[in-house]
């Protein structure tokens, strides 16, 4: 007599940890290999003394 495993069904949860992982592992990729100029921020100091 043969036995059929039930297939194992992944959660929701599963894929939305995966898709969370992968969208803050773009970010970081985009934030370390983004040109200087696009993330420029200036220091507070900066700030006042333009002023």
């Amino acid at each position: 007599m043969t036995q059929i495993l039930p297939s194992r069904t992944r959660p929701a949860r599963t894929y939305a940890a995966v898709a969370l992982f992968l969208a803050v592992y773009a970010g970081v990729l985009v934030f370390v290999f983004a040109p200087k100029d696009m993330i420029a921020v200036q220091s507070p100091t900066a700030l006042v003394a333009s002023d």
